[in-house]
């Protein structure tokens, strides 16, 4: 974004690595629950487990009460039931992405910007998040733009949770400009969420992130329910963070969200659907983009889209392993402007598509990956949006990942893209070094 914000980032980012080893050692989370971090995740970070799950359903409620810390507000005689469990995590990250794809006009994408060339604040960022009241748990982030080295991103959400029944139900307001609709409440790592994938490279090996119906900006209310078993949600949300210009009767956008869990045996199986439709009318201004010619312009905003998920994980000849399927049947964006809109996010947009991710750990620290992703484009419009291209392909995605200890991830992935045009294939390579502290 600006300069000064970025300085403000760095500055703040060093500030934390100040922080003694017995602090550093444990993220925001693990402080609070008194728990490891394999504790909430699945073979490696970000990747969710049943109880990871169970934590953020609670609101990330949980917390060890024989912890001892200054409270957040002084005061004993207030019952505000504040516990010393709202907490700081700083992430940084850094990568090295190169391609082998043209930058030509017939790509129709811009797939190559920023590539062959280490980024060091991409997805790096703070985070401040936990239990801030009975019954009320938030995380809030400031971090690099991984699709814009130039771009910081702020994301939040703020969770009511309440035990009902055999889990937990509630409401969740979220505020992201690029984890998506469904992040306000998504507890799968089938890449609905942006933030819950198997490949750092989600936009060649995951279907929702492929198509852009995992990612992208958006507001958001949110009513939930889940247990060990069963999780539904339904809310309305608006593709954007700045609400300027919206007209109150025409900007809401209905989604759901339903999934099913089962243990068994060894292993843990999910299945899932997901869906949005409904029209939105805002003025240009607050879609994430600017004005192309100095003035604001009503938009008409249409999108339409549902799906399906899959995910297994559990134990093959004594090794942890989990697969993922994420089948986009249909995704329509479609716009009505007066002046053309400059957002990446929301641009005319008809497409689909399958992925299938697999990946086995041989010892607990070290995984092992392949995926494979069909992508079919139905709009030729669609050239300008970030990873979502205006042609056909198939890509196959192999990596490998390792944790020398619980807060630190090391990364290699690389996919091959066959297009089903004269682009002729071409292949990315993601390396990636993540310290969680």
């Amino acid at each position: 974004m600006k300069p000064l914000t970025k300085k403000l980032l760095l500055i703040s980012v060093a500030a934390f690595s100040l922080l003694p080893e017995s602090l550093s050692a444990l993220a925001a989370f693990s402080r609070q629950t008194g728990k490891s971090c394999a504790a909430c995740h699945a073979q490696n970070m970000p990747k969710l487990n049943s109880y990871g799950r169970e934590f953020a359903l609670s609101g990330y409620a949980f917390y060890d009460k024989e912890r001892k810390g200054e409270t957040l507000i002084e005061g004993s005689e207030v019952p505000l039931g504040l516990p010393t469990s709202l907490n700081v995590s700083a992430v940084l990250k850094g990568r090295y992405i190169k391609t082998t794809q043209e930058q030509t006009a017939l790509s129709g994408d811009i797939i190559g910007e920023g590539r062959g060339e280490f980024q060091a604040l991409g997805g790096s960022g703070l985070y401040l998040g936990g239990r801030i009241a009975d019954n009320f748990g938030a995380l809030l982030s400031i971090k690099g733009d991984e699709l814009d080295k130039s771009n910081i991103v702020y994301n939040g959400k703020l969770i009511m949770a309440y035990p009902l029944m055999y889990g937990y139900g509630g409401m969740s307001l979220l505020s992201t400009e690029t984890n998506g609709v469904f992040s306000g409440m998504e507890n799968y790592n089938t890449g609905l969420n942006a933030t819950l994938k198997q490949f750092e490279n989600a936009y060649s090996t995951n279907a929702a992130q492929a198509t852009g119906v995992g990612n992208g900006p958006a507001t958001s209310l949110q009513a939930y329910y889940g247990d060990a078993n069963l999780f539904a949600t339904a809310g309305v949300s608006m593709p954007s963070q700045n609400s300027d210009g919206l007209d109150a009767g025409e900007s809401l956008l209905p989604f759901w969200r339903a999934a099913y869990e089962q243990p068994i045996g060894d292993w843990n199986f999910m299945v899932g659907t997901y869906g949005f439709s409904g029209k939105v009318r805002a003025s240009d201004q607050s879609l994430n983009g600017g004005l192309i010619d100095g003035k604001a312009n009503l938009a008409n905003i249409r999108k339409e889209g549902y799906g399906f998920d899959f995910e297994a994980d559990g134990a093959l000849f004594d090794m942890s392993a989990m697969a993922t399927i994420n089948y986009v049947a249909r995704n329509v964006v479609e716009v009505d402007s007066p002046s053309p809109i400059t957002s990446y996010n929301l641009q005319k947009t008809n497409n689909e598509a399958a992925s299938i991710e697999f990946q086995i750990n041989p010892i607990k620290p070290l995984g092992l990956k392949v995926a494979y992703l069909s992508y079919a484009n139905n709009e030729a419009a669609a050239t300008n949006q970030k990873f979502i291209k205006n042609y056909d392909y198939d890509a196959y995605g192999f990596g490998v990942s390792y944790s020398p200890r619980e807060n630190v991830l090391l990364g290699v992935d690389y996919s091959h893209y066959d297009p089903e045009s004269n682009l002729g294939g071409y292949h990315d390579f993601y390396a990636t070094a993540i310290l969680v502290f």
